[in-house]
């Protein structure tokens, strides 16, 4: 082969090396943070097309699954208190991930984390503010119902409490 070709086909080579490292470093970067940023990664390699567009588009959506072992999934926990409830975030994740609770109790979430979250209701009737590591914030729960909530910045970290009568 003509060294021109080898010269060009190396530099290719070098390229797709470097795009794959850098969209699985996307990809862990979204497992461990929750941030749902990857979840589109597949698809913007993919429309990028060239040679390996989609290849890579495809294994990017198969990294996917990755979220549940590095943080934002893991197993469901369950908590119930009456006049106060407490939710750790440590690890990407609310603990309890569901606290049952009884009307007019006051629930706090601390952060253990190195890095800022939320409690924020996902239907809007609460919002905890950011939560920097060791501050905590409170909720008082006067309603019964259920109410789903979530980290703004990590919107992979779901939780819900439950509010008996």
């Amino acid at each position: 082969m003509n060294q021109n070709v080898l010269a060009v086909l190396a530099i290719i080579g070098a390229l797709a090396a470097v795009f794959l490292v850098v969209f699985a470093a996307l990809a862990a970067y979204d497992a461990v943070s929750g941030s749902g940023m990857g979840d589109d990664v597949g698809d913007t390699v993919r429309d990028t097309g060239g040679m390996m567009g989609d290849r890579m588009g495809n294994m990017m959506d198969g990294m996917d699954g990755m979220n549940g072992m590095m943080g934002g999934g893991g197993p469901e926990t369950t908590g119930s208190a009456s006049g106060r409830g407490a939710v750790e975030i440590e690890g990407f994740r609310f603990q309890p991930t569901t606290i049952d609770v009884t009307r007019g109790t006051v629930v706090v979430w601390t952060n253990d984390d190195s890095v800022p979250h939320t409690a924020s209701a996902k239907d809007g009737s609460f919002d905890t503010g950011r939560l920097d590591e060791g501050e905590s914030g409170r909720v008082t729960f006067d309603t019964p119902g259920t109410f789903e909530y979530a980290c703004n910045f990590h919107p992979r970290m779901e939780a819900r409490i439950v509010v008996g009568p």
